[in-house]
């Protein structure tokens, strides 16, 4: 055999298990990304439902903010009913049409306040739920 027959074959199984060896390579790395997918959605559901959660119980809150807001500035009208009202008028206040009017609207409010607070409450406490199951 000559000097180049011996490299050539020399080379040959060189070749063949660099080849193979990025075979092995190349399936690793098919598995890993594979692997790291299957995470990447499962953590992304996770979050997806832990923003839909938050949301929620945002929602909640911001509207029973603006209730007590709304609340607030009824309020405010009644005290400047009350008073701009005289002594004569004070005394008949309960028949006067806007202190009927406002005093209705604080009391509804007052109840939309509470059941949105029920509401806030049970929506936490659903949240706590899911968190521990």
């Amino acid at each position: 055999m000559t000097d180049e027959t011996k490299t050539t074959e020399e080379e040959e199984p060189k070749s063949e298990r660099a080849s193979k060896m990025m075979d092995g390579m190349m399936k690793g790395l098919r598995e890993f990304g594979a692997s790291a997918m299957e995470k990447a959605e499962e953590f992304g559901k996770i979050a997806t439902e832990k923003a839909e959660e938050l949301t929620k119980l945002g929602k909640i809150k911001l509207d029973l903010h603006q209730l007590k807001r709304s609340r607030t500035k009824e309020l405010a009208k009644l005290g400047e009913l009350v008073i701009s009202l005289s002594k004569a008028k004070l005394a008949k206040l309960a028949e006067d049409e806007m202190y009927i009017t406002l005093t209705k609207s604080v009391k509804e409010l007052d109840a939309a306040i509470k059941a949105k607070e029920d509401q806030a409450v049970q929506a936490a406490s659903e949240e706590e739920v899911k968190a521990k199951g």
